[in-house]
């Protein structure tokens, strides 16, 4: 049985944060690579004069600064998302008096937090970056103290 309870657990906490990623795919799909590139960019540059070479290199850059603009925005997306749901889904397992569901809910939550913050951290502030952790740790440090001691206290007769 015990083993059946840490399997389900586990299943929560892997399939957790697909779920939310793939959820976001849904309504903000990642950016694609091919509609930012310049159709066969390095023939068309070795076969171009200087001044089209220029006009190339050109759209090349712009390209790719709007593909930059489009990581920044759904990685951001990630974040905006993954971050709080991580958070709340942690807490609500907390909640959850079945162990194996709670337990393992608890875990995708860190995991779907951790998700969201794996795709913006680069561009988060040290300060962003200091106080996402921050909420994180003060959330795992008031369920340790408040929802589980509660779970290990005697019950009275």
């Amino acid at each position: 049985m015990l083993a059946r309870k840490i399997i389900l657990g586990f299943g929560f906490a892997v399939l957790l944060p697909m779920l939310i990623h793939y959820g976001i795919e849904v309504f903000s799909p990642s950016p694609e690579w091919k509609e930012y590139q310049v159709q066969n960019y390095h023939e068309r540059h070795q076969r171009a004069s200087p001044e089209e070479q220029e006009r190339l290199e050109a759209e090349r850059n712009r390209l790719e600064d709007q593909r930059e603009a489009a990581q920044k925005r759904w990685s951001q997306t990630h974040f905006f998302v993954g971050f709080p749901i991580g958070i709340a889904i942690t807490l609500l397992g907390s909640l959850i008096r079945v162990q194996a569901v709670g337990g393992g809910l608890m875990l995708g939550g860190i995991f779907t937090f951790t998700e969201g913050c794996w795709w913006y951290w680069e561009p988060l502030s040290r300060l962003g970056r200091f106080l996402v952790l921050l909420v994180a740790f003060g959330v795992l440090l008031w369920i340790g103290y408040q929802r589980l001691s509660e779970l290990k206290q005697p019950k009275p007769h």
